[in-house]
């Protein structure tokens, strides 16, 4: 199948550093195709380290496993060794204490997509018209749903929305959420940093402006958006669209936004020992 890649970030208008970082990779780590979207936090300088070391240790890990295609089993490995690189650096600088990031990613290999996500930046697939949240969010709220300690509707604006009970480094064990999805010709996924929602844009509205031209107008339009909105905070969007076979046609990645996301900027990258082989 043919899909076409784009992706877009944005620091947003009050905040002083861009603590998203966004990966897109085609015919790499034995994918067609390869998404991750991280959000740091922890302040100003851990909250970019964090997402930055996230996003380079997750496609550092895939890369170097020896092995192909979309399993999710691969992407949770890679999320331990990601969860590690990131709590052993939190370690290593009293500054750096408590930081973490969230963690998105699909690996798409032909007609299959894996899954992982830690944390709360969502994943949606769009099919005919409806749309689905594909990951799951570790919000508190959303985990007291799911528990049936609160009503759905009670989540939406519950005053502790964005406390996370599964962060990126954290804790030295995580446990990731995963999963395995057939996809369609016409099928649209997206990756995004919460920063679309906190600016006010509903997932209908992003919608129709991904749907309403290319991919890279769409990601500008959301962008845009959010920043007039107020852009309270980082803005990151990353697609996937499955447009059907054509063996002809080469898979298109495009790449906007002010940002490099996976350059260090005001911090230096503490020298980590890599996670032993289990």
């Amino acid at each position: 199948m043919k899909i076409r890649l784009a992706f877009g970030t944005d620091p947003g208008l009050q905040r002083e550093e861009n603590e998203d970082a966004v990966l897109v990779w085609k015919d790499k780590a034995g994918v067609d195709a390869l998404l991750v979207v991280c959000d740091g936090m922890g302040g100003h300088a851990a909250g970019h380290l964090a997402s930055t070391i996230a996003v380079e240790t997750f496609s550092s890990a895939l890369a170097r496993d020896g092995a192909t295609g979309a399993d999710p089993n691969r992407l949770r490995e890679a999320s331990a060794r990601t969860n590690t690189a990131v709590h052993l650096a939190s370690l290593e600088n009293s500054d750096w204490a408590g930081m973490g990031s969230t963690l998105t990613v699909v690996a798409i290999q032909g007609d299959r997509m894996a899954l992982v996500n830690v944390g709360d930046s969502p994943a949606y697939l769009f099919r005919d018209d409806t749309y689905r949240l594909i990951s799951q969010d570790h919000s508190w709220p959303a985990e007291q749903v799911r528990l049936g300690v609160i009503k759905p509707e009670d989540a939406k604006d519950h005053p502790m929305k964005h406390r996370l009970t599964r962060a990126i480094g954290v804790w030295d064990q995580i446990a990731a959420f995963t999963d395995l999805i057939d996809l369609q010709p016409g099928d649209t996924v997206v990756l995004c940093s919460d920063g679309v929602e906190t600016a006010g844009v509903m997932v209908e509205e992003m919608w129709a402006m991904l749907s309403a031209g290319t991919l890279e107008d769409g990601i500008r339009h959301v962008i845009e958006r959010c920043r007039e909105l107020g852009a309270p905070d980082n803005i990151t969007v990353a697609v996937a669209r499955v447009e059907g076979a054509d063996r002809g046609d080469r898979m298109r990645l495009d790449r906007i936004g002010k940002t490099q996301v996976l350059s260090i900027k005001t911090v230096t990258m503490p020298k980590i020992k890599a996670p032993e082989d289990r």
